[in-house]
């Protein structure tokens, strides 16, 4: 008898998990009406295939063969719709943005590196963050920075320049310009000398740790499972106390930081124009129901330190990289700048280099071709309607950038290859809009510092590109790789050599 009660059980619970893991989702879930490939995995979906393959390419491949909505599986066969329809874009991240706030597990994970800040706030709360820093990030607040700016990237090229001491050297170019551009934002940002690129710093060690650690199996699987068990990170694993270890040292910084600049504000002192004066500037001259407290400001600082320096040395990462495997498009940009700037230590203003037009078509076919943020996620916050499809609560829902940046029906047959000559064609430019082309996200949730990083990214790419050349090493290549923004694995290195102009 008891027996019997035994194998009654353990065939309900198995019946159970194959309802809700196997049965469920892939034959009676709302989102089985929707187009997409079949699962790879009998409880992985195509989980295998996401983690294996560069970020976004799954999902190009996926919206050639079934179009702008497509549904596919993670684990224990979870649906994942992935969006590039720009109709239904429209209404996810502009139209109705708050109704698809960020999906929790990953609020959580990311929450612990960059902050609650207005990067992971959401409705109402994001709506106040977002009012109250806004006059922080206009032109002319930015254009006041452009010479520190200069200044710090001049820096970083004498420093290049010193190493290469023969014809040409090989430079490791990601791992440095991750230094530079936190140099920067500490300044700009924060009136503080990280003085980085020339010393040992503590804070700088923290980022290096997190974002340019080993990739093992264990890492690997940590990071997939995170956004299915979000207590695994709570796990003792050398991995996990390395993290927290390293975001004890940010968030102590970041309080230093507001700590400091509240107290030069409440003394009378002198504070600057750095993102931080004017934002506990603002703040101060709230009424009492709207200010930030100590607390809240550093959760923003957090995000600017993070968010502001790794997608930048991304960024210019990257387009260093692809110059390099296209010397003639190299070579172009560099007579476009020294025809503008003859002098190798040029400081150029806001307006002279925004005026460069051959540099522009650059950045923004490095920015399509491997866009800052390949992939972000939302989730509905109650069942709603995608097209004709019924989309469950709390679904996740898929936006790969860098898959919409190269679909053929926008860009043309020559979507995939780096062509900055492209953004001149007036055909084309006339189709592109902000739910083609996004690299900096779009609607309300777009980067509030987009007009800072574009300047930074444009001053970088010139001084170094009108004082020296980039070449590829033979035989080496490097892997995307989604954390913060879309870094390489491993780091990058290219040959170097001196512009004798």
């Amino acid at each position: 008898m008891i027996d019997n009660w035994v194998g009654y059980v353990v065939v309900c619970f198995v019946g159970v998990i194959m309802y809700r893991f196997y049965w469920y989702p892939l034959y009676l879930s709302p989102t089985c009406k929707i187009p997409g490939p079949p699962i790879d995995h009998f409880l992985l979906g195509n989980v295998i295939r996401l983690v294996n393959e560069e970020p976004a390419e799954p999902q190009f491949d996926w919206a050639m063969k079934y179009g702008g909505i497509v549904c596919y599986h993670g684990i224990v066969n979870r649906p994942i719709i992935s969006v590039t329809d720009p109709q239904i874009l429209q209404k996810v991240l502009v139209n109705n943005a708050y109704d698809f706030p960020k999906p929790s597990y990953m609020i959580t994970d990311l929450k612990a590196i960059l902050g609650d800040g207005i990067l992971m706030s959401e409705g109402g709360a994001h709506k106040r963050q977002r009012k109250m820093m806004n006059p922080a990030f206009t032109f002319t607040n930015i254009k006041e920075m452009v010479p520190t700016i200069v200044r710090v990237v001049h820096q970083s090229k004498e420093i290049w320049k010193n190493q290469i001491d023969e014809e040409e050297k090989r430079l490791i170019i990601s791992s440095f310009l991750s230094k530079v551009t936190l140099d920067i934002i500490g300044l700009v940002g924060f009136k503080y000398e990280f003085n980085n690129i020339t010393s040992e710093n503590e804070l700088a060690n923290a980022y290096t740790r997190i974002f340019h650690h080993k990739r093992t199996a264990l890492n690997v699987a940590v990071s997939v499972l995170v956004h299915y068990i979000p207590w695994i990170r709570k796990l003792p694993l050398p991995r996990n106390r390395e993290i927290r270890r390293c975001i004890k040292i940010i968030e102590k910084t970041s309080l230093k930081l507001v700590k400091e600049r509240r107290e030069f504000f409440r003394e009378g002192k002198p504070i600057g124009k750095d993102l931080l004066s004017l934002l506990v500037s603002i703040n101060e001259n709230l009424p009492e129901e709207e200010k930030m407290s100590d607390m809240e400001l550093k959760q923003q600082i957090m995000t600017f330190l993070t968010a502001g320096h790794e997608t930048t040395s991304s960024a210019t990462s990257w387009s260093l990289y692809l110059l390099a495997q296209y010397p003639e498009i190299q070579d172009r940009l560099r007579k476009e700048l020294i025809e503008v700037f003859p002098d190798p230590n040029f400081e150029p203003t806001f307006d002279e280099i925004n005026s460069l037009e051959y540099l522009e078509c650059v950045i923004k076919e490095s920015m399509r071709i491997i866009p800052p943020v390949p992939i972000i996620i939302r989730t509905p916050a109650k069942d709603d309607i995608l097209q004709e499809y019924l989309i469950p609560k709390n679904t996740p829902i898929v936006v790969p950038i860098a898959a919409i940046h190269k679909l053929p029906s926008i860009w043309g047959p020559d979507a995939d290859k780096f062509v900055p000559e492209r953004w001149l064609i007036s055909d084309l430019t006339s189709k592109i809009n902000n739910y083609t082309y996004m690299p900096f996200m779009t609607g309300s949730r777009s980067c509030i510092g987009n007009k800072l990083a574009l300047i930074e990214f444009k001053i970088l790419l010139a001084v170094y590109i009108r004082n020296f050349k980039f070449k590829m090493i033979e035989g080496f290549e490097v892997r995307k790789r989604q954390m913060i923004a879309t870094r390489p694995y491993p780091a990058i290195e290219l040959l170097v050599s001196k512009v004798e102009v």
